[in-house]
C-alpha cells in the first residue's frame, strides 16, 4: 500500500469518527429527551506523564462528568472487559453453498483506552469528582457479545446512552460546580497543530510498543507507561508474577504473563 493510500485510509478513519462523536455530541444535545442534562466538551487533549490524552466527549452533570468514548463501526462487536482486543465481524459476502462470510478485524479494547482517559481526567479535576466511563458505539453495529464487570463502566449503543444516563451515579455537585469545571476543562478543547501532532506519533509509538513479539511487555494501555515484570507478594496469589504499570500505585493495571 502506498503512502498516498494510507493516507487516504487515516482520513477516511478520522472522518468515521468524528461522525461517530457527531452522533453523540447531537444526541447529548437533545432536550427533553432524558432527565440528565449538562455541558459538553469536545476533543480534549489532557496532559499525561507520557504526552497527551485525547478525550472524544465529556458530559459535565450534577452526577458527575461522564467521560465518553465514541466508537463508529458496522458489524458485530465481541469483546470482554479483560481482553487486549476486541473483534469486529462485517458481512464479506456467501459462499458457493450460500452459507454467509464474514471478515474479523482487531479493535483495541476501547474500555481500556477510555480507563487511561479517566486517569488523565482525574489527576486534573481530583478524585472528589465523580467520573464514568463510557463507551458508545454508533453506525451500523451490533452488541453480539460484550461483557464487562467493573460497576462504573457502561458499554452501549447510541439509542441506549439515556438510559445509561438516567441509571448511572446520583447527583453530587452543585450548578456552580459544574459551571467551574467547565471553565477549567475548556481551553483543553483548543489545542494546537503542533500538541495534535505529537500526539499522533505518541499514539504510534505506543502501537509498535503493543506490538512487540510475544513475551515483551510494552506498554500500558491505561497511560502508556512501561511494563515492568512483577511478583505478588502477598495475598491469594503470593508468588505469582505479572506485568504490572511502572507508575503504580498512581496506575493499578496488570496483565498476566
Amino acid at each position: 500500500m502506498g503512502w498516498l493510500q494510507r493516507l487516504w485510509g487515516r482520513d477516511e478513519a478520522a472522518e468515521k469518527g468524528a461522525a461517530g462523536e457527531d452522533a453523540v455530541a447531537g444526541k447529548l444535545a437533545e432536550k427533553g429527551w432524558f432527565r440528565v442534562r449538562g455541558l459538553c466538551l469536545r476533543n480534549l487533549y489532557l496532559p499525561t506523564p507520557d504526552g497527551t490524552a485525547e478525550i472524544d466527549l465529556l458530559y459535565l452533570t450534577r452526577k458527575g462528568i461522564f467521560v465518553i468514548e465514541s466508537k463508529n463501526y458496522t458489524g458485530w462487536i465481541c469483546g470482554r472487559e479483560d481482553q487486549p482486543e476486541w473483534t469486529v465481524s462485517v458481512y464479506a459476502g456467501r459462499d458457493w453453498l450460500g452459507r454467509m462470510k464474514t471478515e474479523r478485524h482487531p479493535l483495541y479494547n476501547p474500555i481500556w483506552q477510555n480507563a487511561g482517559h479517566v486517569r488523565a481526567l482525574e489527576a486534573l479535576v481530583g478524585e472528589q469528582t465523580p467520573l464514568w466511563p463510557v463507551v458508545v458505539f454508533t453506525g451500523r453495529c451490533q452488541l453480539e457479545d460484550v461483557t464487562w464487570d467493573s460497576e462504573e463502566v457502561s458499554v452501549c449503543r447510541l439509542e441506549e446512552l439515556p438510559r445509561v444516563l438516567r441509571q448511572t451515579g446520583r447527583r453530587a455537585l452543585s450548578r456552580r460546580q459544574v459551571r467551574a469545571l467547565y471553565a477549567r476543562l475548556e481551553p483543553y478543547t483548543r489545542a494546537t497543530r503542533s500538541q495534535k501532532r505529537a500526539h499522533v506519533r505518541q499514539v504510534r509509538r505506543i502501537e509498535r510498543e503493543q506490538a512487540k513479539p510475544r513475551g515483551l511487555p510494552g506498554r500500558c494501555p491505561w497511560c502508556g507507561a512501561e511494563l515492568v515484570l512483577r511478583t505478588a507478594r502477598q495475598g491469594s496469589n503470593a508468588g505469582r508474577r505479572f506485568y504490572g504499570c511502572s507508575r503504580y500505585p498512581d496506575c493499578r493495571y496488570t496483565r498476566d504473563l
